[in-house]
């Protein structure tokens, strides 16, 4: 029955023989992993990695990077460090960030602040690379700080220039938030964590479930962008000059911003002037003394004084050493091609779920290949753990580490593999990656344990949560550590999580092993799910002859997209798209073309080595074509033409970014319109190249 089952594994798999180095063949070992992955010891290593803060420059942080070289040798692993100098902020303590309330003679009536909790290494809540300074002005509320709320305001005659916003977190990322308040002419902004989205009504508040105490506070970089804004487009190595703050300044945040709770955002938000809010799309939650929200500007006059609100934002620029680790496992037969999984180390309080959950992954992997590796088996290509350094300021040590080998991602990475939250709930199973995962990760998904024990499998809780048939990834945005490797290298990229609308405990000091363990994923189980999507997708990555990537699928994802957004229509008589539909069709039939010639060598058994390995390469290319060096206009840093964060929220992914964020541009202004047929002819022009990139013949 064994032989029968295991036969079965690799047809399914598409592992074939191939030597190992040892006894074991590549579907044994898959599913020795995938059967030893064990609940209990997910749960001990994330208890024990959170015991503390890991924020950059802790020493719980230096001596979980001393902890995390040591397992990787223990398993087995090569380790690997590469260290860089980057710039870093962080509160000026014993003086950190505050709100203060003034009176007409500048009195101080009530003060604000965050002061974090020294007995519990939790350092003062701050938003990294807001502007260190001090602004006054008038309050206005902006509801989420999103590019059509601030046009709202002003639609109403209220006046942005020189006022201080008090903005709730969600809906788009928080620098984005910066970015629109600075542009529409606010000298600074509080974001609060209003419990309409943390704790909504009828949800019990921890400790007795999953609501978001008042008392919370979300930290979180502002910045737009990724990697050390000091050295744009080059690596923070020891031998590289940065730029001076005159000219990386310019691209951070230019106003004050600091994170509060609901606790202290209340008071202020009772006491604004101005109309009553009656859009319900901006009232919060309040409470029984403050059920009506106002727009503000200013104080109301029956507030014992309140007339002015001044934010003193005291942050310190260090440059500090970061380290990102990796374990090494070499391949035996095609040892120059990678294959990566990473998860960041870093933390802003203690980080159970955020990313711990993603770090017990790579460590299931890890310990089930152990025995294995010790028995002196090898993958077919390279397998490699990485554990990054600093992503929570702004994806630093991973952009860093794809700034500094850049040529070499683009001719030995196969793909990489994204596990940050590994979980935050137990149901809403939430994959992100690029078109050509789509087959590879269905597989992985229908061979994975379900959580929850409705469902027979994970594939049966992604449909039915999903509510549809065929629930497939989403698009890649922004916001983890697979950023600068697709974005900037063009290395097709994958993102497994669990992700619902109820991770309220997010960045705040109440992301606890506690919280994790009761209320987001009990059981670790939907940890355990994750591990095993991970584990079959990087085996398959790393063992199969045929790299398991679709061209097909990515084809159909160009000529869909395309399709959806009715660009013809867009565009009217400005542009001709004719010759760029023309080219995704002719994409389309070169994949077809090209995945059959590919499933036949395979099928073949061939033993025609530079053949399997050529097609396998031309594969791997694919995901190039569709970057172009000088970058997206205005995001040089953003050179994939087919996948950015969008502009109006950077968490979110955007397809064919330059076309269509041009196309809005020229909407309200038509001098853009040249530049959207500029944007036209690249995608053309990279449409062409992924066809050629496809091609069976050897030239052109």
């Amino acid at each position: 029955m064994r032989i029968v089952v295991l036969a079965f594994a690799c047809l399914i798999l598409g592992f074939s023989a191939r030597k190992t180095g040892s006894k074991y063949g590549d579907t044994e070992v898959l599913r020795e992993i995938t059967e030893g992955i064990s609940t209990e010891r997910i749960g001990e290593f994330i208890r024990d990695m959170t015991e503390w803060s890991r924020n950059t420059r802790s020493d719980w942080m230096l001596e979980k990077t001393a902890e995390t070289k040591k397992l990787f040798r223990k398993l087995g692993l090569k380790v690997v460090t590469k260290k860089y100098n980057v710039l870093q902020c962080f509160p000026v303590q014993p003086d950190p960030s505050v709100a203060e309330v003034l009176d007409s003679r500048g009195r101080v009536l009530a003060t604000y602040r965050e002061d974090g909790d020294a007995e519990q290494r939790i350092v003062p809540a701050f938003n990294a690379w807001s502007k260190s300074g001090v602004a006054e002005g008038k309050p206005v509320y902006v509801n989420f700080a999103r590019k059509e709320d601030f046009e709202k305001l002003l639609e109403m005659g209220i006046d942005l220039n020189g006022k201080i916003g008090i903005s709730r977190y969600g809906k788009i990322y928080r620098g984005d938030k910066a970015k629109f308040a600075e542009q529409f002419g606010l000298v600074g902004l509080i974001i609060y964590m209003d419990a309409q989205q943390f704790a909504p009504e009828g949800t019990p508040v921890y400790p007795e479930g999953l609501g978001l105490p008042t008392t919370g506070v979300q930290r979180g970089t502002i910045k737009t962008g990724f990697g050390d804004p000091t050295t744009p487009l080059f690596p923070s190595t020891d031998y590289a000059y940065p730029n001076e703050p005159e000219v990386y300044e310019e691209k951070l945040p230019g106003i004050v911003v600091m994170p509060t709770s609901f606790q202290n955002a209340l008071p202020l938000l009772a006491a604004l002037d101005g109309d009553v809010v009656e859009d319900p799309d901006w009232m919060g939650a309040g409470n029984e003394t403050f059920p009506q929200y106002k727009y503000g500007p200013g104080f109301s006059r029956n507030t014992g004084g309140f007339r002015k609100l001044r934010l003193t934002v005291n942050l310190e620029y260090k440059r500090v050493e970061v380290e990102n680790v990796f374990g090494v496992l070499e391949g035996r037969q095609e040892p120059d091609r990678w294959v990566m999984i990473g998860n960041h180390r870093d933390t802003w309080v203690n980080g159970a779920i955020d990313a711990t959950t993603g770090f017990a992954v790579l460590n299931e992997i890890a310990q089930g290949l152990a025995p294995f590796v010790k028995a002196g088996w090898k993958p077919r290509r390279t397998i490699v753990f990485a554990s990054w350094a600093a992503e929570e300021q702004g994806l630093i040590g991973s952009t860093e580490f794809v700034e500094d080998h850049l040529h070499l991602l683009a001719n030995k990475m196969v793909a990489y593999v994204n596990v940050d939250v590994a979980a935050d709930t137990n149901r809403e199973f939430k994959p992100k990656a690029t078109p050509n995962f789509k087959d590879l990760l269905e597989r992985a998904v229908r061979g994975a344990s379900a959580p929850l024990d409705e469902f027979s499998g994970l594939y049966e809780q992604w449909q039915k949560m999903s509510d549809t048939e065929s629930p497939s990834a989403g698009v890649l945005g922004s916001g983890s550590d697979y950023t600068a490797f697709l974005q900037t290298a063009g290395v097709s990229c994958l993102d497994i999580t669990f992700h619902g609308p109820r991770y309220f405990s997010y960045h705040t000091e109440y992301d606890t092993f506690d919280y994790l363990s009761r209320y987001a994923d009990p059981g670790f189980r939907a940890v355990k799910s994750v591990s095993e999507v991970s584990a079959r997708v990087i085996m398959e990555l790393s063992c199969q002859n045929q790299v398991p990537l679709s061209a097909l699928t990515y084809a159909e994802y160009v000529r869909d997209t395309v399709a959806a957004k009715n660009l013809t229509a867009k565009v009217g008589d400005q542009a001709d798209v004719g010759m760029l539909l023309d080219a995704i069709d002719d994409f389309y039939e070169a994949a077809e073309t090209f995945e059959r010639a590919r499933s036949k060598l395979f099928n073949k058994q061939t033993d025609n080595v530079l053949k399997m390995r050529r097609m396998n390469d031309q594969l791997i290319l694919l995901e190039k074509c569709f970057t172009f060096a000088p970058g997206l206009p205005g995001r040089p840093a953003n050179r994939h033409l087919l996948f950015a964060p969008s502009l109006l929220d950077s968490y979110s992914g955007a397809a064919f970014p330059g076309i269509f964020d041009t196309i809005t541009m020229a909407e309200s202004d038509p001098s853009f319109w040249p530049e959207v047929r500029t944007q036209i002819t690249l995608a053309t022009w990279a449409t062409h190249s992924a066809i050629r990139a496809l091609s069976l013949e050897h030239f052109p």
